[in-house]
């Protein structure tokens, strides 16, 4: 089934806001991904077009992997330098970001700034965070909203725009794979192409550039895989000694759950990793019916029903353990099964 058409916004009270003289800040969730960077940039560059100069600060540094978008590195990590710019500016721009608190390091100053927030997000389960908000969750990514966003106000799409779009919407689709990925998003795949963005290209830079550590990371990941519900869930776990082991960092985890999403039978992937801050972050991903969106917001997280995301703190056992039995409820309750605890619990 395809899915529904992004609906055609009132740019109006956004374009209000856009004076050569405001003081503009673009932000996005922490752990950026392609949607994310290519939506900021994008719109960065749409504001310079029409004489806003426009700041990207974010927690996080931009991934490797996007290096190739931002060059000039006008993307940069916030520090407490940082705090003054955002508590002065005009207007702040939060893009890709349903709930403040997925900010991370920048939101408080966020939430004290007097200036006036403009979200453009397409998460259905978006807070309101926006005095401003352009949401559509029919939207396959950000990107379509910054695409709609341009060409609703006259503005140009430059080869660097087409660039960095297209990376916001290829990524956020699965390079056009997933059921997002309507007639609509290839017919703005090809207007980004004849814009000049070099698909071919694009996706060497991506996946063709990854390094051997990586590999080293899976391979000790995949020898700690488990299912459950008879392998409709999948899940595995990477701790911080296998980061140490194999000289991997966080960034090298980007993708790996999309591995076991690919294996017949598997309805919800799960991928459980130690991070540095203490937490256990989950990627959740998902085919079939399964609703991982639903399943992520039950712990505080967010995301889409086919991928999202959470950081929860505890041990890395105990908190496997309470998302596989959530997930394993999920699937029961779609059948009208009764709940996972009260069967057979999870098998190798």
């Amino acid at each position: 089934m395809n899915a529904a058409r992004p609906r055609n916004l009132d740019w109006s009270a956004a374009r209000s806001l856009l004076t050569p003289s405001a003081s503009v800040v673009i932000t996005t969730h922490y752990s950026i991904d392609g949607d994310a960077i290519g939506s900021e940039l994008a719109l960065a560059d749409y504001l310079g077009q029409n004489g806003v100069a426009a700041r990207i600060i974010n927690q996080d540094p931009v991934p490797r992997i996007y290096r190739f978008l931002d060059e000039a590195g006008r993307a940069r990590a916030f520090t407490e330098t940082d705090r003054e710019l955002v508590l002065e500016a005009d207007v702040i721009f939060v893009v890709d970001v349903s709930a403040l608190d997925r900010l991370g390091s920048p939101a408080d100053a966020i939430r004290a700034s007097r200036a006036r927030r403009v979200c453009i997000d397409h998460h259905a389960t978006n807070d309101g965070i926006g005095d401003v908000d352009l949401i559509d969750p029919a939207a396959a990514a950000a990107g379509v909203l910054v695409h709609q966003m341009i060409r609703a106000l006259g503005g140009t799409v430059t080869p660097a725009m087409a660039r960095s779009l297209f990376v916001a919407v290829a990524t956020d689709t699965g390079w056009f794979r997933f059921p997002n990925a309507s007639p609509g998003v290839f017919e703005l795949a090809a207007e980004l192409i004849r814009c000049g963005a070099d698909q071919a290209d694009i996706y060497g830079r991506i996946y063709e550039q990854l390094r051997r550590e990586r590999l080293d990371l899976l391979g000790r990941g995949l020898a700690t895989l488990r299912s459950a519900a008879g392998g409709r869930i999948l899940w595995m776990v990477l701790t911080r000694e296998m980061f140490e082991q194999t000289g991997a960092d966080d960034e090298d985890v980007e993708g790996l759950v999309d591995f076991l999403r690919t294996i017949g039978g598997v309805e919800i992937a799960l991928l459980f990793r130690e991070a540095p801050d203490g937490k256990v972050r989950v990627s959740l991903r998902a085919k079939g019916d399964a609703d991982v969106g639903r399943l992520a917001a039950q712990f505080g997280g967010g995301g889409h029903s086919r991928s999202a995301g959470i950081r929860i703190p505890g041990a890395l056992a105990d908190v496997a353990a309470k998302v596989v039995a959530a997930a394993e409820n999920i699937l029961s309750a779609a059948e009208g099964n009764p709940p996972a605890q009260d069967r057979r619990g999870p098998q190798r």
